[in-house]
């Protein structure tokens, strides 16, 4: 197994000097001591970096799926489209997996560390590296004054006010028990986490629960099953659940895979 600091030698070697942004998972796992990490991400200021960034990496040896070469040759042909998040993922000569992102917050792209960490969910991944400037910056004290080093984090502080307000997107209000499952399975503390999606799954539950519209009353009850099972800390049925789910499926299939 690649450690962490391994990944991120190996990146910063590859990059350096160059404006990407490195954070997330394994950034995360190498400051929190622990090993486990899906895949390296590395962020970028504009649609020009996301190109230069990737070429730079098949060129050091990097290969794409079928899937990603596709994507590739698109980008190449056509440019990019409109989307809040374009990625391509390669695998490195060392096999380590690595995500290049180009991703856009509220209407502007992600054009520096502070921004790309403050747009992350989870507020245990406010550190990483600027390569530009080869240097590593740690913005948790920073967003989390009192916050003791080493104690639990609850989510990112804009994050976590939408949330506990119940202000939740169908598409994340699906997908973010699943992270939450994948952090947790990594090792990591998120008593504080749970508290604030418990909150606001319940919240967004009882708020579609009066709605006239079928899709909004399954909504509803999948945020209370959701809620539940986190509160219970019944980790095993929400891996297994998320396992499972498809959300492509319709609601109703989608709550039947959380019953």
């Amino acid at each position: 197994m690649t450690q962490p600091s391994d990944a991120v030698a190996e990146i910063m070697r590859l990059l350096a000097q160059e404006p990407v942004f490195l954070a997330g998972s394994c950034v995360a796992a190498e400051a929190h001591g622990l090993t486990t990490f899906a895949d390296v991400d590395l962020f970028v200021p504009t649609q020009q970096v996301l190109m230069t960034t990737s070429q730079i990496l098949l060129s050091s040896g990097a290969v794409l799926d079928d899937r990603f070469s596709r994507v590739w040759h698109r980008w190449k042909r056509y440019g990019l489209k409109g989307w809040h998040t374009n990625s391509l993922k390669l695998e490195l000569l060392s096999g380590i997996e690595v995500n290049v992102i180009y991703k856009m917050v509220d209407g502007h792209p992600t054009t520096s560390l502070a921004q790309v960490l403050e747009s992350f969910d989870f507020g245990l991944l406010g550190m990483g590296y600027d390569l530009e400037s080869g240097q590593y910056k740690d913005m948790r004290p920073y967003l989390f004054p009192g916050w003791h080093i080493g104690g639990p984090l609850p989510m990112m502080p804009n994050k976590r006010d939408n949330w506990r307000n119940g202000f939740i997107s169908q598409y994340n209000g699906l997908r973010e028990a699943g992270r939450y499952a994948k952090y947790h399975g990594y090792g990591y503390d998120l008593s504080l986490v749970a508290d604030d999606l418990v909150h606001g799954y319940r919240m967004a539950a009882m708020y579609h629960s009066t709605s006239f519209n079928e899709d909004k009353q399954l909504l509803a009850q999948i945020y209370t099953r959701i809620a539940d099972l986190i509160e219970a800390d019944d980790m095993y049925e929400l891996t297994e659940s998320y396992q499972q789910l498809d959300f492509n499926d319709p609601l109703d299939q989608i709550l039947e895979a959380l019953e």
